[in-house]
């Protein structure tokens, strides 16, 4: 079973769709990585504009627009990819 790809405190993008429609730029901040459900990884995350919190999973989330920070990111930019 792999990590999770984001940290508690990572800013993340979400694909659009009927969540990223309502929000002006799609980032919300991630408050918890959650146990897979049904081989997915999720996160509990917040919009700024928003008072409650949403469960997403990573497949909702925009990779390219989404960067990951911590020692995961440090650890990836190491790595030779070929």
């Amino acid at each position: 079973m792999a990590a999770h790809l984001y940290q508690t405190g990572d800013m993340i993008v979400l694909k659009d769709g009927p969540v990223r429609i309502a929000r002006s730029n799609g980032a919300c901040k991630v408050l918890a990585a959650l146990p897979e459900s049904q081989g997915a990884k999720r996160y509990r995350v917040r919009f700024e504009s928003e008072t409650f919190d949403r469960s997403v999973s990573e497949d909702e989330i925009d990779l390219t627009r989404s960067p990951r920070s911590g020692k995961k990111a440090i650890e990836s930019k190491g790595k030779v990819h070929g």
